[in-house]
């Protein structure tokens, strides 16, 4: 059965006849590549930087295209073009016109292969739990099933009739589907033969209610003590000891199944015997607790790497990054350059006109960064007056790249100040530059950021970080 979305997106890519003529043909496009081509050639010829950045102009859709495919894997879209862009560069200086492979093709092995070499860096450190695992594959055909049926995206209640579930206990499953996309909280294993749908949704729910304080997790031993001591034994367990079924029964000598509808049983009756007023308010509490820890925890994971005045990467992600690049650098053999802008006067320009005027600069000097460099640049604020850019495959011609920045910003702030009609003589700001290049200038991040920081910062803070 084709759904809606299938047929909607045959409909449209029915060719349309009164749109033939503005179609580009096949000879159009063919010549576009030709030209492209030789553009390429001459580059590697010449090595001039702006026919590099034209090849690169005009595969800009490809790029994109291609990490779109991997808009599902939990990272952010700019940061896979932007890989996708690397990749790219690579392909430009890779390719061999002899081999009779088209270019496009050529570029887009490589822009796959940086997509998923970078996906494979930055891949989970801790596995999802197995059951977990299973409960988000249900889930997902639930709702594909759900999507075709009724060519819309489910709400939380007809996921959580089709799966006979309540509805909170859908809304908690879709926030912890979220949760670990970025990191996991539970080390389950791959293995885990957990039989039966309940007892995912039981070890869940109930796992919360085991992270009490002391004194509630007396309360909460009394009541397993009620208990049969083969029921204490496999929640104990399977909870506690975090065991598979498998392992469970093993070491009891019963089946699996004897082992599954023992955790179905004991947990209802367990769910019973704790439904007093008193546990009652200790699960709302630790509820409020978990919910203010999800709300910090999502924060950090948002902001720690963000600036959140010019939306740029931060010094913390900077270093990191720069770490990557310098070992793919090393790995492709190609030169990185770093380019350091910073605004001297700014903090006396804030005393004196304001923070808010202050802001203004920043967010117009980001604004101008952000337009002014190649999408496959780095650009972070590296410190509340300075900005920094790591540039793959640069090297040494950041000189040009300075030069053009450096008019850009002086004609920035002489259009600011007149705007503003503020007087440079009472508080006057200007850009300087200053840049690094791999490897002439280092091999490692150090000498790096102590050549390209050096006429900004003493020695002892060149590569302090924000974390230390």
């Amino acid at each position: 059965m084709t759904s809606l979305y299938g047929k909607k997106a045959m409909y449209e890519n029915m060719p349309n006849p009164s749109s033939q003529r503005s179609i580009p043909s096949q000879s159009t496009r063919s010549g576009v590549d030709e030209v492209m081509l030789q553009t390429l050639l001459e580059y590697r010829r010449t090595g001039r930087m702006e026919l590099q950045e034209r090849v690169v102009t005009h595969y800009t859709n490809l790029v994109e295209s291609i990490a779109r495919r991997f808009s599902g894997a939990a990272e952010p879209f700019e940061d896979l073009v932007q890989e996708g862009y690397i990749g790219l560069l690579n392909a430009i200086e890779l390719y061999d016109a002899s081999k009779n492979v088209k270019f496009p093709t050529y570029a887009t092995h490589f822009i796959v292969g940086q997509i998923r070499h970078h996906l494979r860096d930055r891949g989970k450190i801790i596995k999802e739990p197995a059951w977990l695992q299973e409960l988000n594959q249900r889930i997902t055909r639930v709702v594909d099933s759900l999507t075709q049926q009724m060519g819309t995206v489910p709400c939380n209640q007809q996921i959580a009739q089709m799966m006979n579930l309540s509805e909170d206990e859908v809304a908690e499953l879709m926030t912890t589907r979220e949760i670990f996309k970025v990191s996991s909280i539970d080390g389950g294993s791959d293995k885990e033969d957990d039989n039966g749908n309940t007892v995912d949704i039981e070890r869940k729910e109930i796992g919360v209610s085991f992270q009490l304080p002391v004194e509630d997790r007396i309360v909460l031993d009394t009541a397993m003590s009620q208990l049969k001591t083969m029921e204490q034994r496999v929640i104990t367990e399977f909870y506690f000891n975090d065991r598979t079924q498998t392992e469970i029964a093993k070491q009891l000598g019963i089946s699996c199944n004897y082992v599954s509808h023992i955790l179905r049983s004991s947990t209802k009756k367990l769910r019973k015997i704790l439904s007093n007023e008193e546990l009652k308010e200790v699960r709302q509490r630790v509820d409020v607790l978990q919910r203010k820890l999800d709300e910090q925890k999502s924060f950090i994971e948002h902001n720690v790497i963000v600036d959140p005045l010019t939306r740029f990467y931060n010094r913390r992600y900077f270093s990191s990054r720069l770490e990557e690049e310098l070992t793919r650098a090393s790995r492709h053999r190609y030169e990185i350059a770093l380019l350091f802008l910073k605004i001297e006067g700014l903090r006396d320009f804030s005393r004196t006109m304001g923070t808010q005027n202050a802001d203004e600069v920043l967010l117009r000097t980001a604004h101008t960064l952000r337009h002014a460099v190649r999408k496959v640049d780095i650009v972070t604020r590296y410190d509340k007056d300075t900005f920094a850019i790591i540039m793959p495959y640069t090297g040494l011609k950041v000189d040009i790249v300075h030069e053009r920045l450096n008019t850009l910003m002086a004609d920035l702030l002489s259009s600011i100040f007149v705007e503003k009609k503020w007087s440079r003589a009472r508080s006057p700001i200007i850009t300087r530059f200053n840049s690094a290049v791999y490897p002439h200038d280092g091999l490692e991040e150090a000498p790096l950021l102590a050549k390209a920081t050096s006429q900004f910062y003493p020695p002892e803070l060149t590569v302090k970080s924000f974390a230390a």
